[in-house]
């Protein structure tokens, strides 16, 4: 095994939604109230409702894009809102459906970026920074589609981090390192030797994460890389409108922290 230096929104073959293992303790994550590292504790997912409840008209219809398990999908359709719900990762859908209990909610299970999208929308949504987690050629594509499924007058809702978190310029530092696991945790089942690499792009205000998996009993190995990218409200304007779209409303502050900013987009 050979390892370069990470570059710049470079993708791994492997993805953590789609990997066997990783999807399961994805699944876990997502549904762990005590946590904000899949989805937001219950506290801010209410937060976020209350926002959507503000901005949405009564009766709409609703695509959610990376819907995970449905958490905030289910409060949307008890509100008579009708949703449609796409995640890649198959545990998180097979979850939603299971739990939805509600006719006018749907899930498939789909990648939004590769696979052809059908129907017309009053709202898309994409919650959980989940914009920012795409590479910019991603974001465009993306964009794109959701231009064409959006009705005249529908809205793109969506959040992503923002460029003055704390997080960002006090704790997102270029290293690598290296450990060894006994198994039976987020990564994998059986006892691994894990590599680990997180690279700054100042420039470009990206983050990128990149982690190997390697397997000493079956010889075997896995690499995965993960990207946020970080916004003030110039450049995500800009990009909105370089992509044929304008911000309607913006809200800074939504948790009581400088973290995150959630945007009310129309297309042009």
């Amino acid at each position: 095994m050979f390892l370069k230096d990470l570059q710049l929104f470079e993708r791994s073959k492997a993805s953590i939604w789609t990997d066997e293992y990783i999807s399961k303790e994805l699944l876990k994550c997502q549904l762990d109230d005590f946590s904000d590292g899949a989805s937001r504790k219950p506290e801010k997912r209410e937060k976020i409702l209350n926002f959507l409840r503000e901005n949405i008209k009564p009766g709409s219809k609703i695509l959610d894009l990376g819907c995970g398990p449905g958490l905030i999908d289910f409060e949307l359709g008890r509100l008579g809102h009708n949703i449609l719900g796409i995640d890649f990762n198959l545990e998180s859908v097979n979850y939603a459906n299971k739990n939805k209990k509600l006719e006018n909610i749907e899930y498939i299970y789909k990648n939004y970026l590769t696979e052809d999208l059908k129907g017309k929308f009053d709202v898309i949504l994409m919650i959980y920074c989940d914009f920012g987690a795409l590479i910019p050629e991603e974001q465009k594509t993306l964009l794109e589609k959701i231009h064409d499924l959006l009705k005249d007058d529908g809205l793109f809702i969506f959040d992503v981090f923002k460029t003055s978190d704390r997080n960002y310029k006090q704790t997102n530092k270029s290293f690598k390192r290296w450990s060894f696991s006994n198994g039976n945790d987020f990564w994998n089942k059986e006892p691994y030797l894990f590599l680990e690499e997180a690279k700054v792009f100042k420039k470009e205000n990206a983050v990128g994460r990149r982690y190997f998996i390697i397997n000493p009993n079956s010889n075997t190995e896995k690499e995965f890389i993960l990207w946020d990218q970080y916004y003030d409200e110039n450049s995500i304007g800009s990009l909105l409108l370089e992509n044929k779209f304008k911000i309607k409303k913006m809200k800074n502050n939504l948790f009581y922290d400088e973290g995150t900013m959630f945007i009310i987009s129309e297309k042009l």
